[in-house]
């Protein structure tokens, strides 16, 4: 019979419970403040149940598979070979492909926010730290998606599973946020959650078929919410 390992290694393992709690919805990255345009599609009518929501959420996935997904993939590449340029051309691009104000100030501040967890949470890499410099520096902007990916090279986690949790987290963000505003219970949130479950590995696969061009590709419906947000009379989120 073959010999299966029943039993992560230790750098394996290690990984493993970094990208838990780096992935973790409690983590005060700022994420309960942002629908990014969900809301607006709230008070249009549009989504205000589990089902349109979850409709919404997948949508939402895919699209991300162009923008943060493809960060992350692209980030954890670029850390392996250690190319600062590259990173630093990845967080350029994804400032510059979000043309709503509210979202290229979502993806900075999370970022900048995630950043500082990361230095206390993991040992440095030169990776991070020359990103860490850029910010400090002013040269680049911050995002959590580079920030996520670079630590996530740094244990040892594969590319494929970094992009994977990284969307996991962004569907569980956005469903806590559903939580509270639709509103939905606690079980339909649990459901719409499994339901992504099941989606997010479609989203993985689109995003290793995708190159650096078609980072910053957007959904126009999607971007119209987002700045329409910007002037809603009464708004729960800031983006």
């Amino acid at each position: 019979m073959p010999n299966i390992p029943t039993e992560l290694d230790q750098t394996e393992l290690a990984g493993l419970l970094t990208v838990m709690q780096l992935s973790d919805s409690a983590l005060p990255t700022g994420s309960f403040s942002h629908s990014f345009g969900m809301e607006t599609y709230q008070q249009r009518g549009t989504v205000d149940s589990a089902a349109s929501y979850t409709a919404w959420a997948t949508g939402y996935l895919h699209q991300m598979a162009y923008s943060e997904g493809l960060a992350v993939r692209l980030t954890h590449d670029a850390a392996g070979d250690d190319d600062h340029e590259r990173i630093a051309r990845i967080d350029q691009l994804l400032y510059a492909a979000a043309i709503p104000q509210q979202i290229r100030d979502a993806g900075t501040s999370m970022g900048q926010r995630m950043n500082t967890i990361v230095e206390v949470a993991i040992d440095e890499t030169s990776a991070l730290r020359n990103y860490r410099d850029a910010i400090e520096a002013h040269e680049c902007h911050g995002h959590a998606s580079v920030v996520f990916a670079l630590a996530a090279a740094a244990v040892g986690v594969s590319v494929r599973q970094a992009v994977a949790a990284y969307l996991m987290q962004l569907g569980t963000a956005l469903t806590q946020n559903a939580i509270r505003s639709i509103p939905l219970g606690q079980n339909a949130g649990q459901q719409v959650l499994t339901d992504l479950r099941h989606v997010i590995p479609e989203v993985v696969d689109v995003v290793f078929d995708l190159d650096e061009h078609d980072l910053g590709a957007s959904a126009p419906g999607l971007e119209i919410a987002q700045m329409m947000h910007e002037t809603q009379r009464a708004r729960m989120f800031m983006s």
